[in-house]
């Protein structure tokens, strides 16, 4: 059976569409830029990106009209935040309107919509980009810089019912029917209860702050020459307070199978991040399960988005296969040593 949408639910609620040429009457009229306007991929806004003829380029985004404002807001000064604290870090620049906001209502078909314009980072998205040592380690650090400026940062609207939160691992089991291999749904569904038997439990007592919760390798944009310097953070769009340890986690998800070594790459941006924001024992201790979470996470909504919306299938399954072959090794015979090998990486020296 299908689960119940939640009323409002920004997964299940379709966002008008808007045609280039109205995205760019739409920027004018609001932030006086003009320029290219071309239509990029998202799971449930409506975003643009601008090519200005002075070589700058822009983000024009209309948010999913399901999601909160408050929660709109929340996400804006969350990226206002992290470029008041460490205005180093790449992350995009909110672009004010004519009347000096940082965000506008427009109406779309009927539906309100917040609109905002941010700063295009350049770089090569993280995905194209080759794995290695340096670049692992340059996320991981860039991440600790990011949930540092964020420890502070407190708004109403990061108190969200948002299905890609490790916390809710356990709300995925009346997903998983949409797996279709039997034994990769068992896998899932064995750890599943697991989590929601014996790493549930424990999470109300790790730190909880505001985190991005979704660095994933479409969210991230690396140096095109050298490949080893994050320029650029992108889509705030998942961010929430949560435990600390599941930016972390989420984070790791995407490189369990990738590395020079077995676990090569969790290694390395979990040592790098270790030793800008170090971990506590027990966040330590439930890393490799809030990894396998955000794995069990991936699996059950994209396999059940992807039935729901077949025509956006591709984009929606982009991770699957990542995320099957992480949770085996995360699960399966090779988990004592994740365990053994992310103690180590977080040990002092």
């Amino acid at each position: 059976m299908t689960p119940a949408p939640i009323q409002g639910d920004v997964l299940t609620t379709a966002a008008p569409a808007i045609s280039t040429e109205e995205a760019g009457a739409i920027l004018r009229r609001w932030f006086g830029v003009t320029g290219t306007v071309r239509e990029l991929s998202s799971e449930r806004d409506r975003n643009f990106h601008i090519a200005a003829p002075d070589g700058r380029g822009y983000v024009l985004k209309f948010t999913n009209p399901a999601e909160p404002q408050p929660v709109t807001g929340f996400q804006t000064g969350a990226m206002q935040h992290v470029a008041d604290r460490d205005p180093a870090l790449p992350v995009p620049r909110v672009v004010p309107t004519l009347d000096g906001e940082a965000q506008a209502i427009v109406e779309i078909d009927g539906s309100a919509m917040v609109l905002r314009l941010l700063t295009y980072l350049e770089g090569t998205p993280l995905h194209a980009a080759p794995p290695s040592p340096g670049l692992m380690r340059a996320l991981g650090t860039t991440l600790a810089r990011l949930d540092r400026a964020l420890a502070d940062y407190e708004h109403p609207g990061s108190e969200r019912d948002l299905l890609w939160d490790i916390t809710r691992t356990a709300s995925v089991a009346d997903r998983l029917h949409y797996v279709a291999d039997d034994r990769r749904r068992r896998m899932v569904e064995r750890f599943v209860a697991r989590f929601a038997d014996q790493i549930a439990p424990r999470l109300p007592a790790l730190r909880h702050q505001v985190i991005h919760n979704d660095l994933n390798p479409h969210n991230a944009v690396v140096d095109p020459v050298g490949h080893e310097t994050v320029t650029g953070i992108i889509d705030f769009g998942d961010a929430l307070r949560a435990p600390l340890a599941n930016d972390l986690a989420t984070a790791l998800a995407y490189h369990v199978t990738s590395g020079e070594t077995p676990f090569g790459s969790v290694v390395e941006m979990t040592r790098a991040y270790n030793a800008v924001l170090p971990l506590t024992e027990d966040e330590v201790e439930l890393l490799p399960d809030l990894v396998a979470g955000r794995l069990a996470l991936t699996i059950g909504i994209t396999s059940w988005r992807a039935a729901e919306y077949p025509a956006n299938a591709a984009y929606i399954l982009r991770n699957a296969e990542r995320a099957f072959a992480g949770l085996d090794r995360l699960t399966g015979d090779e988990a004592a040593t994740a365990r053994r090998l992310l103690h180590l990486a977080c040990q002092k020296v």
